[in-house]
């Protein structure tokens, strides 16, 4: 069965479900093709980034949001004017080297450092595929491009995604050339945030920054063309049972009879690779003991995509938890043919932990935990949100070493997919969360419509599906709307549960304020969470209202465990203002630890019902409208300069985590 595609009076959705097989897995589909994983594998790869040509050009945005029909291509071609076609000269276009935004950055800590471009910009380059690259199943990834993007590869449209934090594929295979000299095109739009209803993020005004163009890494993979295009692991317990969803693809025109065959390895935290690569398959240790089959016998016809699911229990399984980063490698490879060597292999990292809730605890491998989290931007002052596998990690080794957290929130968009994986690899949790930004009635109205949220959702989910640091998907930051919202969370939470169930919690960040702790979208997710910003944006004091907005939600919310995701004030530039970003730490995290879970010494507090809290933010970032950087910041953008506020936060977050990471005492 495969989902209808509802059709917007505009750009239209472009991912879908379908089921497959006796066991009824759910596979994502999106531009034709198996949503495959993006977790990198030793396959041919060629990196597109480095040097494009580009040419920036006033969009329509009307045109750029439009369903793709005939019309639309009649006008594409006009608009084009040539620029999409392999013969087009570009020499006189400007270079750029990619992945990188658009807008030019000073790399300056200072109002009006940021170009703000929310327009359209046409990307070309040339690439070679070598011989070895015959035959080959040819994907296009790509990690983030902002916002609305349409590929042409030799002339010929191949189709587009919508959407700047979430990554997307295509299939090229049909269009390259083999031993050649290829043409990509790349038109990109981004819509000024605030000039239309029907993007996402929608509002004006929005206090992180709207990035142009490539944000992340594009690459093309090859691959036989019947092979493995993503493996799903879901722990089941702490005794060490998972469930592993294999999907494979046959991209061929011919019907093909494959053998599949799983191989389970401990992870070496000992290998230079693990915190030094993103491919799984150089960080295999001992091979793992288990119990139960992962091989079977596939037959798939022509074009057709299956997925095998298996149960198996990894004997003696190490568990997953905070700064006790021991994973998995689950290995995959196809044979056919009676050929000597596997024509296809998949690696992927996972681990075994547990996740529930218990009234109000937040329970880690059955224990109740208490997360002590800082947020933090994906961004740099001169590349923007265009992101390095050290960079994310020397941010998150900085994090979990200096500030002593064990969870991050990921601000109001999904990161880098590298992000999860270093999670993954320094043990520190966190939630994962689609860029709903104060959203109010109009906006949910068209996406009851356009479902594009949707879309994002479950690219989110399945592009970090075996990350055991994400432990929650977060619907939303701060929509004003209630009604709506509660309709949505319900949709979210009922599509995730019953079609792609992965045992992780459902949450939002809700403002404090809107409309308040009787909030009713809280009611279908699994734990309720607020920003908390009282006596700055909410009424009352630091304290008092941070305090009396606690009573009143643990009232009327007595089965959820409670989490603040934000808190917090600015410096100011130059921190003119830090006593006060002092005193409203101080106060706010008083009334948040007189209700926390855990006490200082790390036993259980009896009357405490706050399963976690969130500091914002780690390091001042670029906002959109630029008449100043944001300083809420611990750290200033360089992320060297500590605030005074910072030394406190290190000094009481230590207490928090000192106690076996977070882990709640009995």
């Amino acid at each position: 069965m495969i989902e209808q595609i509802r059709t917007y009076t505009g750009i239209r959705t472009t991912l879908s479900l379908q089921q497959s097989g006796e066991q009824g897995s759910h596979i994502p589909f999106q531009n034709g093709i198996p949503v495959p994983s993006f977790d990198p594998q030793d396959r041919l790869r060629l990196d597109l980034g480095g040097t494009w040509r580009k040419q920036r050009f006033d969009a329509d945005h009307d045109f750029s949001m439009a369903a793709r029909d005939e019309h639309w291509f009649v006008q594409a071609a006009e608009e084009a004017g040539g620029r999409t076609e392999i013969n087009y000269d570009d020499s006189a276009w400007q270079t750029i080297q990619l992945p990188r935004p658009e807008n030019e950055l000073k790399g300056i800590a200072e109002a009006n450092s940021s170009e703000t471009y929310e327009n359209g910009v046409y990307y070309r380059r040339k690439f070679e595929l070598g011989r070895e690259w015959t035959g080959k199943a040819i994907t296009l990834h790509a990690l983030s491009i902002s916002y609305v993007a349409d590929v042409w590869l030799n002339g010929v449209w191949i189709g587009y995604h919508e959407g700047g934090y979430t990554p997307f594929a295509m299939d090229l295979s049909a269009f390259a050339k083999y031993g050649g000299v290829n043409t990509i095109v790349i038109r990109v739009d981004n819509p000024p945030w605030g000039s239309r209803d029907d993007i996402i993020p929608a509002t004006a005004g929005t206090d992180f920054f709207n990035y142009t163009g490539i944000i992340h890494d594009l690459y093309l993979s090859g691959s036989s063309p019947c092979h493995i295009a993503r493996v799903d692991v879901v722990p089941l317990d702490v005794e060490g049972s998972i469930r592993v969803s294999a999907v494979v693809e046959n991209r061929s025109a011919l019907p093909a009879e494959v053998s599949l065959q799983g191989t389970l390895f401990e992870a070496d935290p000992t290998n230079e690779a693990f915190l030094g690569s993103p491919y799984a398959s150089r960080i295999k240790g001992s091979p793992a003991a288990w119990e139960g089959e992962l091989a079977a016998q596939l037959q798939l016809q022509a074009n057709e995509t299956k997925a095998f699911e298996f149960r198996v229990r990894i004997q003696d399984a190490k568990l997953w938890a905070f700064w006790q980063p021991n994973l998995y490698v689950a290995e995959f490879s196809l044979g056919s043919g009676g050929q000597a060597s596997p024509s296809d292999r998949f690696h992927t990292q996972f681990g075994i932990r547990t996740v529930a809730t218990e009234g109000a605890d937040i329970k880690l491998n059955g224990r109740p935990v208490f997360l002590a989290g800082i947020a933090r931007h994906e961004e740099w002052p001169d590349s923007g949100r265009t992101a390095t596998w050290d960079r994310i990690r020397t941010d998150l080794q900085q994090m979990r070493d200096d500030m002593h957290v064990n969870y991050v929130r990921t601000a109001h968009y999904p990161n880098h997919v590298y992000t999860g994986m270093l999670l993954d690899r320094l043990g520190l949790v966190t939630a994962s969360e689609i860029p709903l930004w104060q959203f109010t009635r109009s906006h949910f109205e068209v996406q009851e419509e356009k479902r594009l949220s949707d879309q994002m959702w479950r690219e989110m989910v399945f592009s970090q599906y075996n990350r055991p640091s994400v432990i929650m998907w977060s619907t939303q930051n701060e929509s004003v709307e209630v009604e709506l919202r509660t309709v949505y969370n319900k949709r979210l939470v009922h599509d995730l549960k019953t079609r792609y169930p992965d045992g992780r919690l459902t949450t939002q960040s809700a403002a404090a304020d809107q409309p308040g702790a009787h909030d009713p979208s809280m009611e279908p997710l699994d734990v309720a969470s607020w920003t908390m910003y009282f006596g700055i944006f909410h009424g009352g004091t630091y304290y008092e209202g941070t305090k009396q907005f606690l009573e009143d939600a643990r009232r009327l919310w007595p089965d959820k465990p409670i989490v603040n995701t934000e808190y917090g004030h600015w410096s100011g530039e130059k921190s003119i203002v830090s006593d006060t970003q002092i005193e409203t730490y101080k106060e706010t995290l008083k009334a948040l630890m007189e209700y926390a879970v855990i006490r200082p010494d790390g036993t259980r507090n009896e009357d405490g019902f706050v399963a976690g809290i969130d500091y914002w933010i780690m390091y001042d970032w670029y906002v959109n409208h630029n008449n100043w950087i944001d300083t809420f910041g611990i750290y200033e953008m360089d992320r060297k300069t500590i605030k005074p506020v910072g030394e406190l936060v290190k000094r009481d977050y230590k207490t928090f985590t000192e106690h076996e990471g977070g882990f709640v005492k009995l």
